[in-house]
């Protein structure tokens, strides 16, 4: 069973990683689709500077972690991707709702699990060490070969910086 799981996308908050986004050919097919909406506003310079980003109010944040992760989910559709079921973390009020879905799920021999983050939130500690799914539980941008860059890329930059 391939479950798909939306995380809340705390890590689009990190402004190295919208950076690393915008290298996605549907991120960017996806932002261009959506500009019209954000009135004012130039979706490229919130992707690449941490200060036009912080002025977006919290409902624009959520919408454009929502085209983020939109555009993702679509690359790995269309790399032949099919998921039987779809999670999304902000569909659940308490977090132990959302575990108790997946420890019902646990108990099926054949679950994968892939997040769509990019990365993972608080529910990757709790299916790793809880439910031990760690060997079928990866990331959206990890299982996709054509984007090997993205997290060296950013460790890189990381242990540059350091």
């Amino acid at each position: 069973m391939m479950v798909i799981y939306f995380t809340d996308g705390a890590l689009i908050d990190d402004v190295r990683i919208r950076r690393l986004l915008l290298r996605i050919p549907e991120v960017l097919a996806h932002l261009r689709d959506s500009a019209e909406e954000f009135v004012n506003c130039d979706l490229h310079l919130v992707m690449n500077e941490k200060s036009v980003y912080d002025v977006l109010n919290y409902h624009q944040r959520e919408y454009l972690k929502s085209i983020l992760q939109t555009a993702l989910f679509d690359r790995w559709k269309n790399q032949g991707g099919s998921p039987d079921l779809i999670l999304r973390r902000k569909d659940y009020n308490q977090i132990e709702d959302l575990k108790s879905v997946f420890k019902k799920l646990a108990t099926i021999d054949s679950l994968k699990v892939v997040t769509i983050g990019p990365g993972f939130d608080d529910v990757e500690t709790f299916l790793r060490k809880e439910l031990a799914v760690s060997q079928y539980f990866n990331d959206i941008i990890s299982v996709d070969p054509a984007l090997n860059w993205f997290w060296a890329d950013l460790k890189s930059e990381l242990q540059f910086h350091s």
